[in-house]
């Protein structure tokens, strides 16, 4: 249940979808909380400000945007209850003192939010990195059934994407529209100095070593950017160019080996900010950051690595040399081959990975042996994870449907 049940009251304050199998057994007052004891023996208390910010109806929360009107300046000083209690269908209600307000709440919604750490709200399915040196071989996800809105096939591909870093789809038409399609199923594409879609093609006067024939080590891209793009899908249209094989590598999985050798060279690479920048005539973006960087927890959480984009750095002597050494073993682990996913891309086929994990890259190709053409696009890993919480709710509401509170 979702919507209104009276013109001032919600069901709950979000959109989400709540059990009520876990049934309150009782509610003590304190001084300025309240002791809620569910069935199952857990106990948390509350405060009174903190349900009163909380109350779902539509004087604290707008009915439709679900989204916050008060402020905690809204809320009395003299806050304080006349009284509440377990209704028979489980629901927690509240009178409020001075103002003539009563708040029922949803005891699935209390017992989720009562009771969950501000880090388990952004829990997400693990990730799981790849074993170095590389134990599997790749494996390639059926993309006709994605673009054609299977709802499980979409689910296997961004599960896919978030967990093991990357995901490979074949059976796409080629159509320079496919590039577009896909990525925006997962969210917006997020435009660069290259523009929202780019081509990836020999070029006599490219701007980018990706506009060679070269061969590209392992690297992420735009690691001049503040907020390094967490997403980047390659789609081949043409590929007839003898060599221009890709290779992936999981950039979390080199920073463990290499912390696991020397804890020194991992701190370095993730104390130490360095300086980025574009090498072109008509943009210059620049920014500076440790090329490994991490959370709010202190996971690893970026890997910045655009190898040709560095800038010279200029720190104390003692700090740039250790610095040398550990990107120079870095790039040993990254470069070696049995640490690498190595594969051709064939037309119809589109390469998808988290560009603030996997490091990518690709052998020389010849030009003059035939074609090379991808084109590709970035997007966010936030929005990648918000799909995975929609469908998580999805799953949540199929469970609680024709499920009623007793």
């Amino acid at each position: 249940m979702q919507n209104k049940i009276t013109e001032d009251t919600l069901i709950v304050p979000d959109f989400d979808f709540y059990s009520c199998d876990e049934s309150l057994a009782a509610v003590d007052l304190l001084n300025d909380a309240l002791h809620l004891t569910w069935q199952d023996g857990v106990e948390v208390d509350v405060l009174l400000i903190w349900l009163r910010e909380h109350s779902p109806d539509n004087r604290t929360f707008h009915e439709y945007t679900r989204e916050q009107i008060l402020q905690l300046t809204d809320i009395p000083d003299d806050l304080s209850i006349a009284s509440a209690k377990i209704r028979a269908d489980g629901f927690l209600i509240v009178e409020w003192l001075p103002a003539t307000l009563t708040s029922c709440y949803h005891p699935g919604w209390l017992r989720k939010w009562c009771t969950s750490t501000s880090e388990s709200l952004l829990d997400l399915p693990d990730r799981q990195l790849l074993n170095l040196p590389i134990d599997k071989q790749e494996t390639w996800l059926d993309g006709s059934e994605v673009l054609k809105g299977d709802d499980s096939a979409f689910e296997h591909w961004v599960e896919k994407i978030h967990i093991e870093g990357y995901a490979l789809l074949k059976n796409l038409p080629l159509e320079d529209s496919v590039i577009r399609q896909l990525p925006e199923k997962i969210g917006k594409i997020r435009p660069s100095n290259f523009g929202d879609i780019f081509e990836v093609v020999n070029l006599k006067e490219a701007n980018t070593n990706a506009n060679t024939a070269l061969a590209l080590a392992p690297h992420t891209d735009l690691s001049t950017r503040e907020y390094v793009p967490g997403l980047q899908f390659l789609f081949c249209m043409e590929n007839s160019a003898h060599g221009g094989n890709s290779i992936l590598a999981d950039g979390f999985s080199i920073a463990e080996q290499l912390k696991a050798e020397s804890n020194e060279y991992y701190d370095v690479l993730s104390k130490t900010s360095i300086p980025f920048g574009t090498k072109d005539k008509n943009t210059d973006h620049r920014f500076i950051a440790p090329v490994l960087e991490h959370d709010y927890k202190g996971q690893l959480s970026t890997i910045r690595y655009t190898y040709w984009l560095r800038l010279p750095m200029n720190e104390e002597l003692e700090t740039t040399r250790t610095f040398y050494h550990a990107l120079k073993r870095f790039q040993e682990i990254a470069n070696d081959p049995e640490n690498q996913l190595k594969f051709r891309l064939n037309p119809g086929q589109m390469m998808c990975f988290d560009n603030r994990r996997m490091l990518h890259g690709r052998t020389a190709f010849d030009p003059t042996s035939g074609n090379r053409r991808l084109r590709g696009c970035y997007g966010e890993r936030e929005d990648l994870e918000s799909c995975l919480r929609m469908i998580a709710r999805r799953k949540r509401q199929e469970n609680v449907m024709g499920k009623e509170c007793l």
